[in-house]
C-alpha cells in the first residue's frame, strides 16, 4: 500500500479547488492555462517552471523562492581543481577529419544506385509511365526495352532478388488448433 506524504498533494496556481500530486501538477497546468487564459494571467518564476505566480506578488516570490538557492549556488561555486589526476596529455594524432573531402549524401543518388523500388507517386499519368519505365528499366537491366502489355504494366516491379530465380520463404504457418 503506497502512503502518500501530505508534501505530496499540491494546488492548481489558476484554481485552489483544484488539488492532485505533485507529478501531476505540470500536466495539470497545461490544461488550467487554457481554461483560465482570459480569467488569470500568472508568471512563471525563473528558478522553478512550475512555480506560477500572480504578477503583483511575482516580485516578491523571485526575491523568496526557494529553488533561487539552488540557482545561486551553482553560479557563485567555483570550479573543480584540476590536479595531476584529472589532467591529461594532449592526444596527437595523423588523422584531421577537415582536411578529408567526403562528397555530402544524397538520399536521391542513393536510391537509384541502390536495389530499392521507387513508386511515381505525386505525377501525371504520362509521367508516372514514363518513370515505371525508367524504373523497369533499371532494375531488370537495359534488355527489359521492349513494349509490356497492359496487364504486365499494372503488376508490381520486381526485385533483382526475386528476377534472378531465388525464391521468398513461405511464411511460418500456425498449426491448426481444434477444439
Amino acid at each position: 500500500m503506497n502512503v502518500m506524504d501530505a508534501n505530496d498533494m499540491v494546488c492548481c496556481p489558476y484554481n485552489k479547488t483544484h488539488k492532485m500530486l505533485r507529478k501531476k501538477l505540470q500536466q495539470h497546468i497545461l490544461k488550467c492555462r487554457e481554461i483560465y487564459k482570459d480569467e488569470v494571467e500568472l508568471l512563471v518564476c525563473p528558478f522553478n517552471k512550475a512555480h506560477l505566480i500572480p504578477e503583483p506578488d511575482f516580485l516578491q516570490h523571485t526575491r523568496t523562492c526557494i529553488d533561487r538557492k539552488i540557482v545561486a549556488h551553482y553560479q557563485q561555486s567555483a570550479p573543480a581543481p584540476l590536479n595531476e589526476e584529472t589532467k591529461h596529455e594532449k592526444i596527437e594524432t595523423e588523422e584531421n577529419w577537415d582536411d578529408e573531402y567526403v562528397p555530402d549524401y544524397d538520399p536521391q543518388q542513393y536510391v537509384v544506385n541502390a536495389n530499392i523500388v521507387r513508386e511515381p507517386n505525386g505525377m501525371f499519368p504520362s509521367q508516372r509511365k514514363a518513370f515505371i519505365k525508367q524504373e523497369r528499366k533499371r532494375l531488370l537491366g537495359e534488355d527489359s526495352d521492349e513494349e509490356t502489355t497492359g496487364s504486365e504494366q499494372n503488376m508490381k516491379l520486381p526485385t533483382k532478388a526475386n528476377s534472378t530465380g531465388t525464391q521468398r520463404p513461405a511464411p511460418y504457418k500456425l498449426p491448426n488448433r481444434n477444439r
